[in-house]
């Protein structure tokens, strides 16, 4: 199936808007998405949103000219939707609505509300109502909080008129990120129900065959990819085009501009080291001949040694 686009996951914790200008200079995305953002006991003023997401100065755009979308999380309807608007209002052009983040530090919110399909229904219908029908608008989900035979259930309460995209993280909330728990084929069954909203599937999804897999199999021409892009930072490029996924060269190249980003930006040296080990430690996983050099990296307790060594070994690859 030929892939129509491929999205950059909003990873809490790794996607903020350094790793996104990176990572969508050479990922090929169609896409990406901030962070999540919290909206708990107030509108969110015009600055949060900003820091957030700085990209909304620039068209809503990375320096690559990726378009960025607003992710926020909670679960007041209310207050929901005037942030959604206040966002709107200085420039963002898509919001996306998190029902599937299960992170333990989010309790009522996220993919703790999958449980509460009437209040999902509120949250968006109420969102819907405050926004631009040009403001494009998705909804982010898992396949049930305990079951996927929750999935239908859930599905017709968001599939609103207006509603745009509902993203399927092929997982139930219980699930977490256990591998044998996957399941595309959830997807398959809740077309119908969605008639005239793409459905995009999420998951998994760290090569070319296995996206093809899960087009295959959920029917989905549309994905997202979270982890797989740290693992394969040209993931887009490989699921769209069949492009050979980066050489350790690259991907090296790629965390050293990813170090000198965080610097120019003024992080401290630890979190500068400690982000680009996290990025190499992605990375490593889908290509094994970088874990000697993963495991002499982390050793590195300065940012001049870590930028020194990784010089000299992009030389060498």
């Amino acid at each position: 199936m030929q892939i129509k686009k491929v999205y950059l996951a909003p990873m809490e914790g790794v996607c903020d808007p350094p790793m996104r200008k990176i990572l969508t200079k050479v990922g090929g995305y169609d896409e990406c998405f901030s962070e999540f953002i919290r909206v708990s006991d107030l509108v969110l003023p015009y600055k949060t949103l900003l820091r957030e997401v700085p990209e909304l100065e620039h068209d809503a755009k990375t320096q690559a000219g990726t378009l960025v979308r607003v992710q926020l999380l909670g679960d007041n309807p209310t207050l929901i939707a005037k942030t959604a608007k206040r966002a709107e209002e200085i420039g963002a052009k898509s919001i996306d609505l998190n029902f599937g983040c299960p992170s333990r530090f989010v309790h009522h919110a996220g993919s703790m509300l999958l449980k509460e399909p009437s209040l999902l229904h509120e949250i968006v219908a109420t969102t819907l109502d405050l926004l631009d029908p040009k403001t494009f608008l998705s909804v982010k989900i898992r396949t049930g909080f305990e079951d996927k035979k929750e999935a239908p259930e859930i599905v017709k309460a968001i599939a609103q008129e207006g509603v745009n995209e509902i993203i399927i993280h092929a997982r139930t909330r219980r699930d977490l990120y256990r591998e044998e728990a996957l399941d595309w084929s959830v997807l398959h069954g809740l077309w119908d129900l969605a008639p005239n909203i793409t459905l995009v599937a999420n998951g998994e999804i760290t090569s070319y065959e296995k996206a093809q897999e899960c087009a295959k199999i959920s029917g989905c021409d549309h994905l997202m990819v979270g982890r797989g892009a740290l693992m394969v930072p040209n993931a887009g490029h490989v699921i769209k085009e069949g492009a050979e996924p980066f050489s350790n060269d690259e991907i090296l190249r790629t965390v050293f501009d990813f170090m000198e980003e965080l610097m120019t930006l003024k992080f401290a040296e630890k979190s500068v080291l400690d982000r680009a080990k996290q990025f190499l430690g992605f990375a490593r996983r889908q290509n094994e001949s970088l874990g000697e050099f993963f495991k002499i990296f982390c050793k590195m307790g300065s940012i001049t040694q870590a930028r020194e060594l990784l010089s000299v070994n992009m030389a060498q690859y």
